[in-house]
C-alpha cells in the first residue's frame, strides 16, 4: 500500500506538470469546459432568482393565504371549531352579514368617512404587524392606512362611529366612541376597511335588526334570545401557500363557494416547471458535447504519450495506478474550467442584477445561486470529467511496456 501510494504521488506531480508543460491546450480544454458550464451556472441561477423572488413575494403577501367567501351561508360553531382544527388552516373568524358590517367614521377634527366595511379579527390575525395592536372588546377597533389617512388619524387616537336604524318607523342613530388600536401598512390592506372584534360586530348586527344592546347601552328595541349564533360569512387563511388549493377543494366539496389567488400560485409553479424543463433540456445536450469532446481530447492526449507512459509501466509504475492518469488530468482541467465559469457567472449575474434593480426589492434577485447549488455543480464536473477519462484510461490499460523500447 505504502508503494502504491507513493506511485500515486509521483504519477499526480507528473500529471500536473504535464498540464502546464501543455498550458494551451489545458487552456483549451478548460475554456470548453466553461464555454458549456457557464450558461448552465446563469441559467440556473435566473430560475432559482426568478423563481424564489416570485415565491417570497407571495409568502410575504397574506392575502396570498386568503380564501374567499363569495355567498352568506350559515355557519355555526361546531362546524368553526372542527374546520379551526384543521391543520391547513391558520386563521378563522366569523362574520355577520355583509350588508349589515359598515359603519360610518368621524374624526374629532369633523373628517368623516361613510359606509366603512368592517372586517372581524382576532389574536393571530395574519393582516396584523407584529407591532400592531389587535382591538379588543366593542371600544377598540384598527384601521387600514387609506381609512386612517383619509380621517387623519393614528393609532392611539380616537374616532366616533356612526350607525343609523329605523326602529318602530323612527330614524335612531348610534354614537360610539372607539380607540384606534392600530393602523395597517398600506401593503396589508388596500382601500377602507376597519378591522373590530367579532363581538363589537355581533353587537353593531344586532342593533341594526332592531335589538337592544346593553353593551353598546342601548336599551331601547327588542330583547335579543340568546342561542347558539350562527355566521353568515368567513375570514380563512390557509397555514401557506402549498395548503391553500387543497383546503379550498376541501370547502368547495362541502358545498361553499370560495375562491382565492391560486392563479398567482399556479403561475410561479409554472415558471418554476418551464425553466426546470428548458435547465434538463439545454443541460443535457451541452453535457452530453463537452463530456464526448473533453473524452476525445484525453484519448488523443494518451495516444500522443504512447511512449511515454509505456516507459513508466517500463520503470515499475503499475498499470491499474497509470490509468489514473488521464483521470488526473481531467480533474485538472475539470478544476480550472470551474473556475472560469464561476467567473463568468459572477460577472453576468451582477450585470442582470444591475440592471433590474430598480424592480426588485432589497433581499431579491433576478439571478442567484446558492451555495449548495453551486458546489453540487463543481462536483457533477468534476465526476463528469473524470467519466469522460474513462476512453482514455482504457487506452492506457492497453499500453505494453515493450512499447518504449520498439522506437528506441
Amino acid at each position: 500500500m505504502p508503494e502504491t501510494l507513493r506511485q500515486l504521488r509521483l504519477l499526480a506531480g507528473l500529471a500536473g506538470r504535464d498540464l502546464r508543460h501543455e498550458w494551451r491546450v489545458t487552456l483549451c480544454l478548460a475554456l470548453a469546459i466553461a464555454a458549456v458550464l457557464a450558461p448552465l451556472l446563469v441559467l440556473f441561477g435566473l430560475k432559482s432568482g426568478i423563481v424564489d423572488t416570485f415565491t417570497a413575494r407571495l409568502k410575504s403577501d397574506p392575502r396570498n393565504l386568503e380564501i374567499v367567501w363569495r355567498l352568506n351561508g350559515s355557519l355555526d360553531r361546531d362546524w368553526l371549531a372542527r374546520l379551526r382544527s384543521d391543520p391547513q388552516v391558520g386563521f378563522a373568524v366569523p362574520s355577520t352579514r355583509t350588508l349589515a358590517a359598515t359603519l360610518d367614521l368621524a374624526a374629532a377634527d369633523g373628517k368623516g368617512l361613510e359606509d366603512v366595511d368592517l372586517i372581524p379579527t382576532d389574536k393571530g390575525d395574519p393582516l396584523f404587524g407584529a407591532a400592531d395592536a389587535v382591538p379588543q372588546g366593542v371600544g377598540e377597533l384598527a384601521l387600514s392606512h387609506e381609512a386612517a389617512a383619509r380621517l387623519s388619524v393614528s393609532a392611539g387616537t380616537r374616532v366616533e362611529g356612526i350607525l343609523y336604524r329605523n326602529f318602530r318607523q323612527q330614524r335612531q342613530v348610534l354614537r360610539l366612541p372607539l380607540r384606534v388600536s392600530a393602523v395597517l401598512a398600506e401593503v396589508r390592506y388596500s382601500g377602507w376597511g376597519a378591522f373590530v372584534s367579532l363581538p363589537l360586530l355581533e353587537a353593531l348586527e344586532r342593533y341594526r335588526d332592531g335589538y337592544a344592546v346593553p353593551e353598546l347601552g342601548v336599551a331601547d328595541g327588542t330583547s335579543h334570545t340568546l342561542g347558539a349564533p350562527r355566521y353568515a360569512r368567513l375570514r380563512l387563511y390557509a397555514r401557506n401557500l402549498e395548503t391553500v388549493p387543497g383546503l379550498a377543494e376541501s370547502l368547495r366539496g362541502q358545498g361553499y363557494d370560495v375562491s382565492t389567488r391560486s392563479k398567482d400560485i399556479e403561475l410561479v409553479r409554472n415558471i418554476d416547471h418551464a425553466l426546470s424543463f428548458l435547465f434538463r433540456l439545454i443541460a443535457g445536450v451541452g453535457v452530453a458535447g463537452c463530456v464526448l469532446s473533453l473524452g476525445a481530447s484525453l484519448w488523443a492526449s494518451v495516444e500522443r504519450k504512447r511512449r511515454d507512459l509505456a516507459l513508466l509501466r517500463l520503470v515499475g509504475i503499475r498499470n491499474a495506478v497509470l490509468a489514473g492518469f488521464p483521470a488526473i488530468q481531467a480533474a485538472g482541467v475539470a478544476a480550472v474550467g470551474i473556475a472560469l465559469a464561476f467567473a463568468a457567472y459572477f460577472a453576468a449575474a451582477e450585470t442582470i442584477n444591475r440592471t433590474f434593480r430598480t424592480d426588485l426589492g432589497r433581499d431579491e434577485f433576478v439571478c442567484r445561486l446558492l451555495l449548495n447549488d453551486g458546489m453540487t455543480a463543481a462536483l457533477l464536473t468534476e465526476m463528469l470529467a473524470v467519466l469522460a477519462a474513462l476512453i482514455a484510461v482504457a487506452a492506457v490499460l492497453r499500453i505494453e511496456p515493450g512499447e518504449s523500447l520498439r522506437e528506441i
